[in-house]
C-alpha cells in the first residue's frame, strides 16, 4: 500500500519492521488511532529497518502514540545522505507539530 507523505509515495504502514527491507531510506513513524493516522516522528538511514528497531527516539515514540504505532518507508537508494535530509526536512516543515524533535 502506498501512503502519501508530502507528496513522497512511502509503503506502509507496516505493523511491524518484519517486512521492511533493509535498505537506504526515509522512515516515518506513524500512530493509528481510530481509522486515523498520525505522524509522530520522521528520519532517515541507511538501513531503515535497523534504524526503527534500535531508534534513540523511540521512547518519544511511546510518550506520544494512542494508539497502535506503525511504520512507512520511502525507500531511496538513489539517492545521497543530503538528498534524504533534504526530505526528511521538507516533511518536518510540513507536518509542524510531529512531536518527537529530530536532535
Amino acid at each position: 500500500m502506498i501512503m502519501p507523505i508530502a507528496d513522497y509515495p512511502f509503503k506502509g504502514p507496516h505493523r511491524s519492521v518484519k517486512k521492511i527491507e533493509n535498505s537506504p531510506g526515509v522512515f516515518a513513524v506513524i500512530c493509528e488511532f481510530v481509522e486515523t493516522y498520525y505522524l509522530m516522528d520522521i528520519d532517515h538511514s541507511d538501513d531503515v529497518k535497523k534504524a526503527i528497531q534500535t531508534h534513540e527516539r523511540r521512547k518519544c515514540w511511546e510518550n506520544h502514540h494512542r494508539g497502535n504505532i506503525r511504520y512507512a518507508v520511502l525507500h531511496t537508494s538513489d539517492l545521497s545522505v543530503e538528498e534524504k535530509g533534504e526530505i526528511e526536512e521538507k516533511i518536518r516543515k510540513r507536518y509542524r507539530n510531529i512531536p518527537c524533535p529530530r536532535d
